[in-house]
């Protein structure tokens, strides 16, 4: 059974809404919760956790520009620079996978 476009418009339309809801209630919990040490904590390694996440599944793939390109996004967010590692990273698995 194939959709007709309202039922996809409102499909699309609803996962939008409960997105934004998500997205919402998340700043609303945000405002309500003290900030306790353990929430800042929380929330200012947040990013790291992203870059480490990323980082885990490029090392999944176990290819050899996205081993190359690893190393650098390391190397460079082992200096404080997390966005920097993660700009590298990028480059360097797209011009080696270009060769």
């Amino acid at each position: 059974m194939t959709p007709d476009a309202s039922t996809t418009a409102l499909a699309i339309a609803g996962m939008a809404a409960i997105t934004y809801g998500i997205r919402a209630g998340g700043l609303v919990v945000a405002r309500v919760l003290p900030p306790t040490p353990f929430i800042t904590a929380f929330l200012r390694h947040l990013g790291s956790s992203v870059i480490v996440a990323l980082v885990t599944a490029t090392l999944a793939k176990n290819d050899t520009p996205g081993l190359v390109a690893t190393a650098a996004t390391i190397a460079l967010a082992a200096t404080g620079r997390p966005l920097g590692g993660m700009l590298a990273g990028m480059a360097v698995a797209a011009i080696l996978r270009q060769l």
